[in-house]
């Protein structure tokens, strides 16, 4: 009767089982066998994983717009204009733009870095120039989840969370190389339009790798945003007026928060 080996470790098995000296040589030998179907098997998978993975990125179509666009001035490195998609994150885009109308990141850093994987920004807390602090402030309310298609690859504007459901708040990050482990974690809002040579220099600055003067990753130089800019797109033929992607103020929203912590994105 054939023998069926439904996993690794029972194909290895095999390997320590001594039976008769006539069996012996050909448990081994199937043993071996199944072992290396399915490292092929395992390989076939990854490779799968990675078409798939290239699919999407060539398939998705982001809208096409007009759009409002977010320009970051970034004192003594440039600007990057980032383009805007409310229709794949509507109410994340409002609140974007109301917290930079308000000059809620008006000196705010980029307070880690990780060259490969992203860029990260947004937290009020950067301002004190505390690097102990960073990564764990807010503009007091939270945001819910709106993910979408949209690929997290090189240039993608997303938003930081705890790692919890709708906990995303004002931090956002700029995918430096494709991490494509963040879709459907993470809620892309925009991508950069113009200016990643100056996101490529801000993810080439040196950092406090291990932290050992703050958090781990956060440049050694400050990094400031200046303003954040925002530009919205003329009317298109239809419309007499640009879109309304105002959101209530943010007064009305702010309320009791207990303290947050912002853990580490998750890396490849």
């Amino acid at each position: 009767m054939d023998r069926i080996y439904p996993t690794l470790s029972h194909a290895l098995s095999l390997a320590t089982v001594r039976p008769a000296a006539g069996a012996r040589t050909r448990n081994a030998a199937v043993a071996l066998g199944v072992l290396l179907t399915l490292i092929i098997a395992s390989c076939g998978n990854e490779e799968t994983d990675r078409q798939a993975s290239a699919t999407t990125t060539a398939t998705f179509a982001w809208p096409t717009g007009p759009h409002p666009r977010a320009v970051f001035h970034i004192e003594n490195k440039g600007s990057i204009l980032l383009e805007l998609y409310p229709e794949l994150a509507p109410k994340t885009v409002a609140s974007f733009i109301e917290l930079a109308r308000s000059g809620f990141y008006d000196g705010t850093t980029f307070h880690r870095t990780l060259p490969g994987f992203m860029i990260q920004g947004g937290d009020p807390n950067s301002r004190d120039r505390n690097p102990g602090n960073d990564g764990e402030g807010g503009p007091g309310f939270t945001l819910p989840d709106e993910f979408s298609p949209a690929p997290h690859q090189r240039g993608t504007l997303s938003m930081a969370n705890t790692g919890q459901p709708n906990s995303g708040g004002s931090q956002f990050f700029i995918v430096h190389g494709d991490a494509r482990h963040l879709d459907g974690r993470h809620t892309v809002f925009g991508r950069v339009a113009a200016g990643i040579e100056v996101a490529d220099a801000i993810a080439a600055a040196e950092t406090d790798l291990h932290g050992r003067w703050g958090k781990p990753n956060r440049p050694l130089e400050d990094i400031v945003i200046e303003r954040i800019e925002i530009l919205q797109p003329p009317p298109s033929p239809t419309q007499s007026a640009p879109a309304d992607t105002h959101t209530p103020t943010l007064r009305s929203r702010l309320g009791p928060e207990p303290p947050r912590v912002f853990p580490a994105l998750a890396q490849r």
